[in-house]
């Protein structure tokens, strides 16, 4: 296994308010996550950096997890603590309130790959048989629209609203996580902030990732580029992490 991580401020945002972080716990599973912060001022700096702080710290003192169910239980406690920290957090600081972050991540171990996502950052997973595939679904008023029946697919392109959250992490006393466990072997992994994918399109990432003549980190510099040439208009953060021939995970 192999994995990397960038993050960027891009050309227009005065501060890079994104965060990631790649732990590993005693039993060597790794998690990897992107977070990007949301709210004004500085708050989605800090909401970001509370979140993969947190979890880092807290994924680093597992010494090995016992089942799947345990793997959940303890996703589902750290959410709940984390969120409830940003929250209080945003609370105390008058000028920080309402700040909030997503939260994407994947966690790697020998019960299985667990994808998490509260938001619109995304995971996406490649191998032979799925292709290039989002594993994640965007927490998004658009998201929501569609599947309610309130928005059609031809509808949703000239949507202006396509960004605005429905979930978030911090921004509300109660947040709600999608936990998704893959048995599967998947060649690798991709998680990444809008600032990538709401501005270069899925084929060109594809493309690119999957593209094992080059190492991690420079498919993850070619995406950046990629990017930035599209406007940079928003902080970019992306981790990828390289499975394929290794039977451990998955």
């Amino acid at each position: 296994m192999k994995y990397c991580g960038l993050t960027d401020k891009g050309l227009v945002r005065k501060s890079n308010q994104d965060s990631y972080v790649i732990a590993t716990n005693g039993n060597q599973d790794v998690f990897a996550i992107v977070a990007d912060g949301i709210g004004g001022n500085l708050g989605g700096d800090v909401a970001s950096r509370l979140a993969v702080s947190h979890f880092s710290k807290a994924f680093s003192e597992v010494e090995r997890f016992q089942s799947e169910k345990e793997v959940v239980d303890w996703l589902n406690e750290q959410i709940e603590a984390v969120n409830s920290r940003i929250f209080n957090y945003g609370k105390k600081h008058i000028q920080l309130k309402g700040m909030g972050t997503t939260f994407c991540a994947a966690m790697l171990t020998s019960f299985g790959i667990f994808i998490i996502n509260i938001g619109d950052s995304r995971c996406y997973a490649w191998n032979t048989q799925i292709g290039f595939r989002q594993m994640t679904l965007d927490h998004t008023l658009m998201n929501d629209m569609i599947a309610h029946g309130e928005l059609t697919l031809e509808e949703a392109k000239n949507f202006t609203k396509r960004n605005v959250l429905t979930n978030a992490l911090g921004v509300w006393e109660s947040v709600r996580a999608d936990i998704d466990i893959h048995h599967e072997h998947l060649d690798g992994i991709l998680l990444c902030s809008d600032g990538l994918h709401g501005y270069v399109k899925e084929e060109v990432i594809a493309k690119v990732i999957r593209d094992q003549e080059l190492d991690g980190s420079l498919r993850l510099r070619k995406l950046l580029k990629d990017a930035l040439e599209a406007g940079g208009y928003d902080n970019i953060t992306m981790v990828v992490i390289d499975l394929e021939g290794d039977s451990l995970h998955g």
